[in-house]
């Protein structure tokens, strides 16, 4: 097992490949917690204040409309969608990067995979038959499938926290719903 690593990070193309992806899982993993976790957070708030509101009739101090309209001269639907479109943007900050990896993972990948075909095939001058020339293709594959094991929960936490922004741009509607409808 140790051979095999050590072959395939005998080219250097195949270590800053791996490297980047490397970098890229500890980030897709580092966004989701954090932005997961600060997303219940805010979602939890906002029920709060939405329940707040349907009891008194006021918004909650924890809201983050509450926080805008403060700063506003004049309360309206122009300025509640003014709020609401600014905690949608805060919210979904670092959600792009995900989608971002999920999509050039499996492409950045696929080039080192490239780059190690082509390795194999340029030493093929030497060999006669695949059983020679079949294992330098496995370990070129391995960058693809690396690729892939990024992009998959890249995609699959882009997913999750764009859920947790509806959720949350929901309960923002909600509340500026009731409180101009009173």
């Amino acid at each position: 097992m140790l051979l095999e690593a050590s072959k395939i990070l005998s080219n250097p193309i195949n270590i800053i490949v791996l490297g980047w992806l490397g970098i890229y899982l500890f980030f897709v993993f580092f966004v989701f917690f954090y932005k997961f976790l600060s997303l219940s957070s805010w979602i939890k708030k906002e029920k709060e204040s939405l329940n707040a509101l349907l009891m008194s009739g006021n918004i909650s101090g924890v809201s983050s409309l509450k926080r805008c309209i403060d700063k506003s001269e004049k309360v309206n639907s122009l300025t509640f969608d003014a709020c609401i479109e600014a905690a949608k943007s805060q919210a979904s900050g670092g959600v792009t990067f995900l989608s971002i990896v999920a999509s050039t993972a499996p492409f950045i990948g696929l080039f080192g995979t490239v780059v190690g075909i082509l390795t194999a095939f340029s030493s093929m001058q030497n060999v006669t038959t695949i059983n020679m020339i079949a294992p330098s293709i496995a370990d070129a594959l391995v960058a693809t499938a690396v690729g892939i094991i990024v992009a998959v929960p890249a995609y699959s936490f882009h997913q999750i926290l764009s859920k947790k922004v509806e959720d949350l741009e929901s309960f923002l509607i909600m509340q500026k719903d009731f409180y101009l409808s009173k």
